[in-house]
Order: C-alpha cells, then sequence, then structure tokens
C-alpha cells in the first residue's frame, strides 16, 4: 500500500510539474518567435515604403512609440510605454542585411540587386526569388531569411513593374532564438530532474500518514474479524442446543440464529478483505472453463431468484476458458447475481423485469455483464459502487441482508486476476456491472 501510494504521489507531482514547465518554455519562446517575426515584417515594411525599392538612407525609419516629430516626449507616456511594440532604431538601416529581385507575372526573375548583403550571390538570389514566388502568401519563411511579396494589386508597387520581393536575413536571430530554445530545455530537464529526486526523497515522509492510518485500520478490521468470529460461533452453537431443548419453532431462537448468520457473514466478508489487503490471500490460478462455471451460479441462483418474483435470463457463449482461481471467479459471479437479486426494483405493475447476463469473448479478454433495473443512480453513486460499506440510498435497509461488502470483494478478486470491473447505467433505471478479465 505504502508503495503505490508513494509512486501514485511521485507520478502525480512530476506530471503536474513537467506540464507547467512545458506550458512556461513553449508560451515563453512563441512570444520571442512571435517578436522577432513581428520585427522583421516592420522592418520589411519599412524597406517596402518607396514603392518596393531601398529606402534611401537619408530617409528616417518611422517615428518611435513614445516620441514626437522633435524626439521630445509625448504626454501620458510613463510606465505604458514600455508595453507593445518594441520601437525601431534608426540604425536599423545599417544593420539590416537584405537583396531584392522583380518578376514578371508569369515568375520569370527581371531583376536581382545584392548590394547590401554578402552571403548570398546572384545565381542564389534567383533561386530564392523563384521559390518566394510559388508560395502563396506575401510574407514567410524561406531558410533564414523572411521575404515580403509586393505587387500592383496592394498599391505599393508603380504600374510598369510586376512583383517585387524583399529579403531580409533573420538567421543571426533565428540562430539566437534556437540556441534560446535549447538553453531554456536543458534547464527545465535539469530542474525537473532535481526536484523528482527532491520528491522521490522526502514522497515517503509525505505518505506515511495516510499509510499509517491505513494499515491501522486493516489490522483493526483483521483484529475484530477474528475476536468477533469467537463469541458469535459460541452463540450459534447455544442458539442450537436451546432449540433441541425447548423447540426449534421458537421465534426468538430463530431471530438469534438469522442474527448470528449474518454476524458470521460480515466476520467472513471483513477477514477476506483483509487478507486481500495484505495479499495473503491464496488463489490457485489454473485454465477452468469459465462458461460452465458462470452457467452453474446462474443455475443455482435462479431459485432464489423466482422465490422473489424475478428470472435470470442468460446469454453465456459456449467454450470460454480464463486462467485465474475457479472458486474466486464463481464468488465473483454469484456476487453480481446475489446483487442483482437483491436490488431489482419492481415496476408499477408489481413484477419485475429480467435479470439480464451476459458472458463473450472480445479480443484477449472475456466479458462478463450483469444488468438489472434499478432507481435513478447518478454518476457519483456509480463511482462510490466499489467503496466498503456502501449501498445506496434505495437499498439502504436491513430488508437486503447486506452490508455493503460484496462489490468491493468482487472488485479485489478481479484486480488480482488482472482484470477491471467497472458499473455503469447504460439505459434509465438500469444498472450493469462489466467485468473484463483477460484470457491469458
Amino acid at each position: 500500500m505504502l508503495g503505490r501510494l508513494r509512486m501514485r504521489f511521485i507520478l502525480l507531482s512530476t506530471i503536474s510539474l513537467l506540464m507547467l514547465l512545458v506550458i512556461i518554455v513553449v508560451s515563453s519562446n512563441l512570444l520571442t518567435y512571435r517578436e522577432l517575426v513581428f520585427d522583421a515584417d516592420r522592418v520589411l515594411d519599412m524597406l517596402a515604403q518607396n514603392g518596393g525599392h531601398y529606402i534611401k538612407e537619408k530617409e528616417l525609419p518611422p517615428q518611435q512609440p513614445g516620441l514626437s516629430v522633435n524626439g521630445e516626449k509625448r504626454p501620458g507616456s510613463g510606465l505604458l510605454e514600455h508595453f507593445g511594440p518594441r520601437p525601431l532604431s534608426p540604425e536599423i538601416l545599417y544593420e539590416a542585411r537584405f537583396f531584392a529581385a522583380d518578376l514578371s507575372v508569369q515568375g520569370e526573375v527581371l531583376w536581382v540587386d545584392i548590394e547590401r548583403i554578402a552571403m548570398v550571390d546572384e545565381s542564389q538570389a534567383v533561386t530564392y526569388a523563384a521559390a518566394a514566388y510559388s508560395k502563396k502568401g506575401a510574407r514567410g519563411f524561406i531558410g533564414a531569411f523572411r521575404y515580403l511579396k509586393l505587387s500592383n494589386e496592394d498599391g505599393r508597387m508603380p504600374a510598369e513593374n510586376d512583383i517585387h520581393v524583399i529579403f531580409l536575413d533573420c538567421g543571426r536571430k533565428l540562430y539566437t532564438f534556437k540556441n534560446a530554445l535549447l538553453i531554456n530545455c536543458m534547464i527545465s530537464f535539469l530542474g525537473l530532474l532535481v526536484i523528482f529526486i527532491v520528491i522521490v526523497l522526502v514522497s515517503g515522509r509525505i505518505v506515511r500518514p495516510v499509510s499509517e492510518s491505513y494499515e491501522k485500520q486493516k489490522q483493526f478490521i483483521s483484529v475484530a474479524g477474528h475476536e468477533i468470529r469467537t463469541p458469535v460461533t459460541i452463540i450459534d452453537a447455544d442458539a442450537e442446543i436451546l432449540a433441541m431443548e425447548i423447540g426449534a419453532d421458537n421465534e426468538w431462537l430463530a431471530d438469534i440464529g438469522r442474527q448470528t448468520r449474518r454476524m458470521a457473514a460480515l466476520t467472513n466478508d471483513l477477514l477476506t478483505l483483509s487478507r486481500m489487503d495484505e495479499n495473503r490471500q491464496q488463489f490457485i490460478m489454473i485454465d477452468f472453463p469459465l462458461s460452465d462455471v458462470v452457467a452453474e451460479t446462474v443455475q443455482s441462483f435462479q431459485t432464489l431468484a423466482h422465490s422473489k418474483n424475478k428470472n435470470i435470463c442468460s446469454t453465456i457463449a459456449p467454450m470460454l476458458s480464463c486462467r485465474g482461481d475457479e472458486n474466486s471467479i464463481r464468488q465473483v459471479v454469484g456476487i453480481l447475481l446475489d446483487n442483482a437479486i437483491k436490488y431489482t426494483k419492481e415496476n408499477s405493475c408489481g413484477s419485475c423485469d429480467d435479470i439480464m447476463l451476459k458472458l463473450e469473448k472480445r479480443g484477449h479478454s472475456v466479458v462478463l455483464r450483469v444488468k438489472n433495473s434499478a432507481g435513478p443512480v447518478s454518476e457519483v453513486q456509480l463511482r462510490q459502487f466499489f467503496d466498503r460499506f456502501y449501498r445506496t440510498e434505495q437499498s439502504g435497509n436491513s430488508e437486503t441482508g447486506g452490508y455493503g461488502l460484496g462489490l468491493s470483494i468482487a472488485k479485489s478478486i478481479v484486480e488480482a486476476h488482472r482484470g477491471r470491473i467497472a458499473a455503469a447505467a447504460p439505459e434509465a433505471g438500469t444498472v450493469q456491472i462489466t467485468v473484463v478479465l483477460p484470457v491469458r
């Protein structure tokens, strides 16, 4: 128990931290990349102001946010001026490395200008221009170059020209961005590793109080079950002796006998759960005919169902086998049928719908379903079906003779066989318990 609880705590903590780091790294780098693209597009727009050709060096860049034309601070600027787009430096004209090309509408390269770049020759410029022509959008990346396509349609090209493309070198910024992304990922990974080690070291102390409380609860159930069994056995034996002396039809002795049998059944269920919690329940795993076991169990419960004006309708696929403990699986089927018989709700005419049992094979598993009519059941109640001592309000009375331990025992047995069990309400007014067991 301590090991499983500790592993769940470590797993949940690590996943939560990982998700937080992923959100921080991804969001911060996306914003950085967005800023990089935004700055590149502003530079391209500035270069395109002069009809798609280079801006003359005497021309100034766009006015910087927060400054008037003569360079004085504008009213209302202050703390808020630090938010929003970063102003372009007047030196951007001298820092930018770019080239341009003119193309015809058919995509033929008419002219290239590589005066302001050294890393691209004329043939490479022609190749880049042809690649930009084939792109659908007006902006984008080709390698480390951000490009902007201008045409007569957008009004920024002279009528005598067809298509003008400007390429801005963003290689240095992209390289810096990639390095920053790699460093962020490495720091996040190292941080996650360090915190994971810390969580592993302190997780034992964190879950110890819960584990100790659970262990004390198991110990109490085990001790109480053994201590109660002896007086219950003595009371039952004394009642049988009195019945032989004063007659077996005595009302009070009959009631004592019924209550001692109920108490003995409760004690046995508690001891069964205690053994399973402590992994002391011994299962004999063999291949056995599951179809025959289910059919025999259904037949043994038909008499009880008929006595309560109910009927079990079964559909059992033949020749299905399963590997496990035959008696335990028989107990699971009995628990499901017993619960269905106890809690099937009568309809308005006083009769009951059939209890449906179906056994079939699906892939590498066998599926057992038991469905019965019932009152309205919420999703919260369905999730609590397998909790110990849980009973729905409709069945929370002594007439059913149950203590809410049957489905808990069934769940423990199914999980010990590496299977799954679940409750659902496939239709209004019905409850279905589904058991999935591996064939091998």
